[in-house]
């Protein structure tokens, strides 16, 4: 649905000249929610923007469905951005405007129909919660509220594809985490493509299939989340997840295990169904070992569990290899972290 490919974006020139894309490339399927996460200069707002060419990519190209955007005649591009919704941090909202005119003003542009104009913002703002303040102008809504006019407002010409600038991180925990469920309602009700950006690891982990983050401009990994999560490669991906998932032991955890020769740490990873498994029990059972849980944490990504357990065992080191083997056999991660 969404191929960004070799894009770069500079501006200005000469040794002022600022580098906010290198050479970006990233494919988005149709119907996924696609995170691009980085920290504040990252280039994500440069990124998402070029998408609907609100940025021109200085090279590179955009194809949407496609239809390479970067190609288009202005009033072809026009036609194209039709199907590209796009929602931003702080609303951008018509404030002399009530709630319903706001989401017609898309349709009013096209010249829809009044009746159905009239039909179509009726049915956006039973969906997004907000039919009985159809007449209320933007000065008596609340943030979330705001938000969920211009969500509305985005899907009134029936897009394809929907892009969320920063959208929840002008919000509170409590109204993100309302945004995040009706963005979801909308992904799984029109099967709309989201490519989203953002600074809270708590978002990609909530909402996202797939992300990618972004480093100095560049895209430095990419992969589900679940991937990303249980795997990082990069720093600044580890930093991310350490927002929400520290996976640091606390200081002083060793002076625990330091006292028993031949302890080992061993970190187990368990995702989805692997978190039900009776892996401590089966150690005990079957090589007669007592795993001591020293540390862990667990936590839902999407719609799937994922957590670790820090655990010491020590015994002979023949017995303890068979059971780190073991325990990678029934499908959970299991990584000898320290040998004391």
């Amino acid at each position: 649905m969404i191929s960004i490919r070799n894009v770069v974006k500079t501006y200005g020139s000469g040794d002022t000249a600022v580098h906010a894309i290198k050479n970006a490339t990233i494919e988005i399927e149709k119907g996924e929610i696609f995170g691009v996460i980085g920290f504040s200069g990252a280039g994500k707002s440069s990124l998402i923007r070029c998408v609907n060419l609100l940025e021109r990519p200085t090279s590179g190209s955009v194809v949407i469905n496609g239809t390479d955007l970067t190609k288009l005649s202005q009033d072809q591009l026009r036609q194209a951005r039709r199907k590209i919704g796009m929602i931003f941090q702080h609303f951008n909202l018509l404030s002399s405007s009530t709630v319903f005119e706001n989401v017609a003003a898309p349709l009013r542009l096209n010249k829809t129909p009044k009746e159905v104009i009239r039909k179509k913002v009726t049915e956006l703002l039973e969906l997004v919660g907000l039919a009985h303040r159809a007449q209320a102008y933007p000065s008596q809504l609340s943030g979330g509220q705001k938000q969920r006019v211009a969500i509305a407002r985005a899907l009134a010409n029936d897009p394809e594809i929907l892009l969320c600038d920063e959208a929840t991180s002008a919000l509170d925990p409590q109204t993100t985490e309302s945004i995040l469920d009706l963005l979801l309602d909308i992904n799984k009700k029109y099967n709309l493509t989201i490519m989203l950006i953002t600074h809270e690891m708590h978002v990609v982990k909530k909402i996202c299939d797939r992300v990618a983050v972004m480093e100095e401009g560049g895209v430095v990994e990419t992969g589900t989340v679940l991937d990303i999560f249980s795997r990082p490669q990069q720093m600044t991906t580890k930093n991310f997840i350490r927002s929400i998932f520290d996976d640091q032991l606390p200081e002083g955890l060793l002076d625990r295990v330091h006292h028993v020769p031949g302890s080992r740490l061993v970190r187990l990873t368990f995702i989805g169904e692997s978190t039900g498994h009776p892996v401590l029990a089966e150690l005990t059972e079957k090589f007669q070992l007592k795993p001591n849980i020293l540390f862990g944490h667990i936590t839902q990504i999407k719609d799937t569990p994922f957590g670790y357990l820090v655990i010491a065992i020590n015994g002979d080191s023949t017995v303890l290899d068979k059971a780190v083997d073991y325990v990678k056999q029934q499908g959970i991660g299991a990584e000898v972290i320290e040998h004391v």
